[in-house]
């Protein structure tokens, strides 16, 4: 019944056709005319002989009565497209010869790969080449600012130059980061995180940016979970101030940025969820330009923007590396009503070694002073956690009520909390009073979201021991009434390393090919007075240690990409030589190298550190102080 009207359409047509029933994620061949059972005589019907991908892809468009996109089949070494239609009730698939035009498109495909292929090759292997130049401006710049009585012009363009070459140098990590994410070269290496640090340092950069641009910058803190996570730090820090860059970027002078931060619990036992929320009442984004938001290189045509600099990858970027971390990103903008980012990332929790401070803090009695109801209720919360007893004080004479009925007791505060503001109150003078009536041993801490070295002065003058930054962590909090335990004054519970150590007593071997890189290398060492000697390759710098007196070199900065032996080699064979220092001098990679593999190979080949050039010199006194020591002078 089915064959006779069938075939008295389509029996007549030379083009292949089928007409299909769907079956539970299979289908039933109802009927083939002629052409089609002679594509493969040697199968009952032409779907038999169809590659397992191509029969799917058919019953996936069956399944929903309509093409999703092209079919193209494999059958009798020749290339057809399939097209669903319906027809009297029934699926019919008509098959087309398209050989031709499936080998030209296929060809035109494999060379667009081969084309992609050869430019990320290329960036990436040209990355070396342009971050040594870069390298030498920047560090020459900064030799020249270091000098004494500037002319005013000079020092201006100096700084100018400096900034300059900074957003060179973000412009071209940028492009190689894109370079690497299309590649899927991109590597994500989870080590165990401060949740804390991290936000402090998000900070440290989007506070001052924001106060640049002359904006109004918030932060709003949600609840914290857990405070230790398995994460790529370097990685998370690029999302959010990538979110927060653009959004300082892209706010007019007045407006507002406001940054929500917080680690939420997850589904998955061990596991939990970060989630930021990036808003501003900037530009804001038209729709049509939304559904390019993500794309390469796309940036929204307005006469605001033009004025902008920037690639268009930030966003495509921090897109790719939140998917690779398995997270999610939202965003929400209107033309001229700013912009609203959220993205949620899951990270494993690492452990939180705490019980020394509970052993410690447990059963001590602290007095809060803060006027907020509600940062106060989340700091007696902390408290509250790490097993001590708070009493809350809104305004000062309250606090010197609460702190005179203590000692009346006989039951005194173990310390003193307290917030930089209270309304009424002139700090400095109120936190004198206290220090003299509670006498010198009595623990006052301040809780401050300012920069501590700029107001330590002030404040130790005043009777402040210590600081505990804001926002506030559970284990920052724990970190500085627990040095309240121990002998001595508490001391600030987070501070900046100091910019240059005193490593006189010291000496290390640079061993770095370029002249030019070497000059400048000694000269920004040299202010931490520590004794340098000079390798120009790796043979040369075997050779040194190995006529050096075993002790002799108390670190070695290490290029890689050097003639006669790389940087790699001279490291095993240092590593490999038959005295005890061999295995122990500290070998840190100074080099343009700057992806995660090259981090690796260092590693692997038995260095101690990497550093990428060009240079940042806080983090290369922070890397010499963290294996000479703070106190090698």
């Amino acid at each position: 019944m089915v064959q006779k009207p069938l075939e008295a359409v389509w029996g007549l047509t030379d083009q292949p056709v089928l007409a299909l029933e769907p079956r539970d994620g299979s289908c039933r061949v109802l009927y083939q005319n002629a052409a089609a059972s002679a594509l493969c005589p040697e199968y009952e019907n032409p779907l038999e002989a169809m590659l397992d991908p191509e029969r799917q892809a058919l019953l996936d468009a069956l399944g929903s009565g309509e093409n999703t996109g092209p079919l193209f089949c494999h059958l009798a070494k020749s290339v057809y497209a399939a097209r669903i239609i319906g027809w009297n009730g029934y699926r019919m698939c008509l098959l087309q010869e398209a050989s031709a035009y499936y080998n030209a498109t296929q060809s035109a495909l494999n060379e667009a790969i081969m084309a992609s292929q050869a430019k990320t090759s290329f960036l990436s292997e040209i990355s070396h080449d342009i971050r040594t130049p870069m390298g030498a401006i920047m560090g020459l710049t900064q030799i020249a600012l270091s000098q004494p009585e500037l002319p005013p012009r000079v020092k201006e363009c100096l700084g100018k130059i400096q900034v300059a070459s900074n957003h060179m140098m973000s412009l071209l990590n940028e492009v190689l980061d894109m370079s690497r994410i299309e590649s899927g070269r991109v590597v994500i290496q989870p080590a165990p995180v401060s949740v804390a640090d991290l936000l402090h340092e998000i900070l440290i950069v989007a506070r001052p940016q924001a106060d640049a641009g002359e904006l109004t910058f918030r932060l709003e803190m949600g609840p914290v979970v857990w405070e230790r996570i398995l994460a790529d730090g370097v990685r998370v820090k690029q999302i959010y101030l990538n979110l927060l860059s653009n959004a300082v970027k892209y706010t007019p002078a007045g407006g507002e940025v406001d940054l929500y931060f917080s680690v939420q619990p997850d589904p998955r036992e061990g596991w939990v969820r970060m989630v930021v929320r990036v808003k501003d009442t900037g530009i804001g984004m038209g729709s049509e330009f939304m559904s390019r938001l993500f794309t390469p290189f796309e940036r929204e045509e307005k006469s605001t923007v033009s004025r902008i600099q920037g690639t268009g990858l930030g966003l495509t970027i921090t897109k790719n590396l939140v998917e690779v971390m398995g997270g999610s990103i939202a965003v929400e903008s209107r033309s001229g009503e700013g912009s609203c980012f959220t993205v949620e990332i899951p990270f494993e929790t690492a452990p939180q070694d705490d019980a020394g401070a509970l052993e410690a803090l447990g059963g001590q009695r602290v007095l809060l002073l803060d006027s907020d109801p509600k940062e106060s209720g989340l700091i007696r919360e902390m408290l509250s956690s790490l097993r001590m007893e708070s009493d809350w004080a809104r305004d000062a004479d309250n606090a010197v009520l609460l702190l005179n009925d203590a000692d009346l007791s006989g039951d005194p505060y173990f310390a003193f909390l307290t917030a930089e503001r209270v309304p009424g109150v002139e700090m400095m003078l109120f936190l004198s009073e206290i220090r003299q009536r509670m006498g010198e041993d009595f623990p006052i801490l301040l809780l401050s979201e300012n920069d501590w070295s700029q107001t330590e002065y002030m404040f130790t003058q005043a009777g402040v021991d210590g600081f505990i930054p804001l926002p506030l962590f559970r284990s920052r909090l724990a970190a500085g009434l627990r040095a309240c335990t121990g002998p001595g004054l508490p001391g600030a519970a987070w501070e900046e390393p100091a910019m240059t150590p005193d490593l006189s007593a010291k000496r290390l071997l640079l061993v770095e090919d370029n002249e030019l890189n070497r000059e400048i290398a000694l000269e920004l060492l040299g202010g931490c007075g520590v004794r340098i000697e000079t390798a120009e390759n790796g043979r040369e710098a075997v050779r040194k240690f190995q006529q050096s007196a075993p002790g002799y070199y108390d670190l070695i900065f290490m290029d890689i990409q050097m003639p006669l032996m790389n940087g790699l080699e001279a490291t095993r064979a240092i590593r490999a030589l038959g005295r005890a220092d061999a295995k122990s001098v500290p070998i840190v990679a100074m080099t343009a190298n700057a992806f995660v593999e090259d981090v690796q190979n260092s590693l692997q080949a038995g260095m101690n550190a990497h550093i990428a050039k060009p240079l940042d010199m806080q983090k290369v006194f922070e890397t010499m102080e963290r294996f000479l020591g703070r106190d090698a002078g």
